[in-house]
């Protein structure tokens, strides 16, 4: 059929000399294979891969700029401006004592609420900065009452990944996928189509885990709770580092997401409505005679290398014409049907995941999604869905598939083995099948 072929001008710009084919194959899976390792510095590795790249000849100097994706570093830059202030602030602590002084620490509403809350906090804010904040206070205060916290920590982890889908600024998958497709989507397309995917699949993990830990909740959390009262609570106001910069970050913060929700009705980039927000926090450190570089300091800059390394690796990457074969085969096998390809979309990606950190994945993925569009005339926008719901939740059923996985596995062993990689995978599996069973059914009645 005609519509699985490249156009002849699409193939000539991809066109590469056999031996240079094969070395572009090479360098890529090479670095893909330290960035997965953990042996190797992930940043170091994708910036020695775009190095390698562009030392190869495969990308001009404008290729080389037009790759990496400018927007997506812009919102990240001004998210995680936002949220390390109020990291620093110590707003995270106030939020999670504020929910267990409210509820008394009751195991069955903090086991309802703690994820609730950690979901919210990563619908808006990195996941893993979350996770940094709320495993150690939900540790603390159950290994105060002698409860045991690894039930408490795996409902969190699982919404915290859930809750980075909801939005584009959840998860900095979700940033790459919105600015990286054209058209663009926006933060209200990803409200609407990824938010309520999330919001369900959410409430039949709390309810399925609700039920498989009814009785450590009910009898052995309770029974401690009542031996170990009165637990005396810090107050949440002793949480608080820097009450200004709290006030004027969640500012910031109300103003993001507000210039967010507005901006292609505004005309603006996505970047800029992120970035001027962070920017009253800057103001705000100076006028305090702050040094502005202690709030650029709070911010990991590896990151950054670490994305624009990949950009530029996927790029040269791109040329050898695979990507563009695999979006090809995709839609060959789904028959251009769009309901098989984002059913194939969504699938491939949460298995891959498992496996793979979800930034490169996506990253990778883009080119794909973007041949099949191209190949078939298939709409971007629900496989955009089914590319941003498979790494999120996908990456969620083992411990190496997201990195907020893995930090809360390291706070929670890092005194005593309390949760190992085999008893993690097999509760979070099964409720990875079924939160994908239901992503995959919402999608298709969406369209």
């Amino acid at each position: 059929m005609a519509f699985y072929q490249l156009d002849p001008a699409h193939r000539k710009d991809l066109a590469l000399s056999t031996t240079l084919t094969v070395l572009v194959i090479g360098v890529f899976f090479g670095i893909y294979g330290l960035i997965l390792s953990d042996k190797f510095h992930k940043p170091s590795a994708a910036v020695l891969g775009a190095t390698l790249m562009v030392g190869t000849g495969v990308l001009s100097e404008t290729e080389l700029f037009s790759a990496i994706n400018w927007t997506a570093l812009g919102v990240l830059l001004g998210m995680f401006i936002i949220a390390s202030s109020l990291r620093e602030a110590g707003f995270f602590q106030w939020m999670g004592l504020h929910l267990a002084r409210s509820v008394d620490v009751h195991p069955v509403l903090m086991y309802v609420l703690l994820p609730l809350l950690t979901a919210g906090m990563a619908s808006l804010l990195d996941i893993v900065t979350v996770a940094l904040f709320i495993v150690p206070l939900t540790v603390e205060v159950f290994d105060g009452l002698r409860i045991d916290p690894v039930p408490f920590v795996i409902a969190e982890v699982l919404a915290a990944n859930i809750g980075g889908i909801a939005t584009m600024v959840g998860d900095p998958t979700n940033v790459i996928i919105g600015t990286g497709l054209n058209p663009n989507l926006s933060f209200n397309q990803f409200l609407t189509n990824t938010g309520p995917i999330a919001l369900t699949i959410l409430a039949a993990n709390a309810a399925i885990l609700y039920l498989r830990n009814h009785s450590f909740l009910h009898r052995d959390a309770l029974k401690r709770l009542k031996e170990k009262r009165p637990l005396q609570l810090p107050s949440p106001a002793s949480a608080v580092k820097d009450r200004g910069l709290l006030q004027v970050s969640i500012i910031s913060l109300g103003l993001a997401v507000s210039f967010l929700i507005v901006h292609t009705f505004l005309g603006v980039s996505a970047a800029l409505a992120t970035l001027l927000p962070s920017f009253i926090i800057l103001v705000y450190e100076s006028s305090r005679q702050s040094e502005v570089r202690d709030v650029l300091g709070r911010i990991d800059w590896q990151v950054f290398f670490f994305f624009g390394g990949l950009f530029i690796l996927v790029a040269g990457f791109a040329k050898t014409g695979l990507l563009v074969g695999l979006g090809n085969l995709l839609i060959k096998q789904s028959g251009g049907n769009l309901a098989l390809s984002v059913t194939l979309v969504l699938w491939t990606t949460a298995l891959i995941s498992q496996i793979v950190d979800n930034v490169p994945l996506v990253t990778a993925f883009l080119p794909v999604i973007t041949a099949m569009t191209a190949a078939s005339g298939l709409p971007v926008a629900p496989l955009a869905w089914a590319l941003a719901v498979g790494t999120g939740v996908g990456g969620m059923a083992t411990p190496i598939g997201t990195a907020s996985n893995l930090v809360a596995l390291n706070i929670l062993n890092k005194e005593k083995k309390r949760l190992t990689f085999s008893r993690f995978a097999k509760r979070s599996i099964p409720l990875t099948i079924i939160d994908l069973l239901i992503a995959n059914a919402i999608l298709l009645l969406r369209l």
